[in-house]
């Protein structure tokens, strides 16, 4: 095995716009602003992932002086956890003079002198955007667990993982088997565009049998001038996603990924690209992805060699990071 050019390259992709909704949002439909339709028409790929249902205990609710307290409770394994949250600010909007939540405990709505709905608080929205950074943040719900990973990118690259996903039949089939086997967890989506790319190069010059030639400096030149196409791109996030957490409804790509006959591969294979980096990072949204496979953090790092080990050093082989094991064909 030695280095077959003095310099090697990586193609990395990291997520920079990232939208979450639960499944009940998705399929309830509902109106959705110029501007976030605008964000969410660029995101091609999506995870959806389970974490415990939270739900509200009604009879600790208080609203006073335009603030919410009460109690949020969940189960792990049929045994219910609870949690206290205090001072949420909610001033009641327009004409509503009162608040309700009604079984199952989900969400509660303000309401007006003539009990119609005004607005709503769902108890998923308030762990998220409220409990998970302050004090009493719960790590329990902060954790979600990846069930699928997809990709939705029309022949014109214009289909939107939202319009993919309320006819999605995968989703269709998890929402069913969560709610028949995990009835106390509930069904997240995540929605990425992944924007940031580059191209990472590594120098070894110390292999003298190496490539060293003005070859060398005209793959590199190359491969950042014409780097993989929109959906080359996606096809090779989506794979390295599912090969990394092995998603348990995954079934392409979950082992075979990366292999010499996967398309997606192609133009890799054309700018000599001996290494993939995905970078898919949480840390704003303060949550942890996992897998059985994969420990929760907020931040995780793929690396896999796009070229066989018993044929060529990669550019992970002096670079000190780990990587995913060899091309498997």
């Amino acid at each position: 095995m030695k280095r077959k050019f003095v310099t090697e390259y990586a193609i990395g992709y990291m997520n920079s716009y990232t939208a979450m909704l639960t499944a009940h949002q998705l399929m309830k439909g509902g109106e959705i602003s110029e501007s976030l339709q605008s964000d969410l028409s660029k995101c091609h790929i999506y995870i959806i992932a389970a974490r415990p249902l939270p739900y509200f205990k009604h009879e600790s609710l208080r609203h006073e002086n335009n603030k919410l307290s009460g109690t949020i409770g969940y189960r792990i394994a049929g045994e219910e956890k609870l949690a206290q949250f205090d001072d949420y600010r909610w001033e009641l909007e327009d004409d509503a003079i009162k608040l309700s939540c009604e079984y199952p405990y989900r969400e509660i709505k303000s309401l007006n002198a003539e009990n119609k709905e005004v607005t709503y608080l769902p108890a998923s929205y308030l762990t998220g955007a409220y409990i998970s950074k302050t004090a009493n943040k719960i790590e329990d719900l902060d954790r979600y667990e990846v069930l699928y990973v997809g990709q939705a990118f029309g022949n014109q690259g214009g289909r939107s993982a939202v319009e993919r996903l309320r006819s999605h039949s995968t989703l269709q089939k998890i929402l069913a088997l969560t709610s028949h086997d995990h009835p106390d967890k509930e069904i997240m989506i995540f929605m990425y565009d992944f924007e940031h790319s580059q191209i990472i190069s590594s120098m070894d010059g110390r292999a003298k049998d190496a490539d060293n030639t003005e070859k060398n400096e005209t793959r590199l030149f190359n491969a950042m001038g014409n780097p993989p196409n929109n959906k080359q791109k996606i096809g090779m996030i989506e794979a390295a996603l599912i090969r990394y957490f092995k998603p348990a409804y995954n079934e392409i790509f979950k082992i075979k990924f990366p292999s010499t006959k996967h398309k997606v591969l192609e133009s890799c294979r054309k700018l000599d690209i001996s290494g993939l980096v995905v970078e898919l990072d949480s840390s704003d949204l303060n949550l942890k992805l996992y897998s059985q496979q994969v420990s929760p953090i907020s931040h995780h790092i793929i690396q896999i060699d796009l070229v066989s080990g018993k044929n060529r050093q990669s550019f992970f082989f002096f670079t000190g990071f780990a990587n995913n094991p060899e091309v498997i064909k």
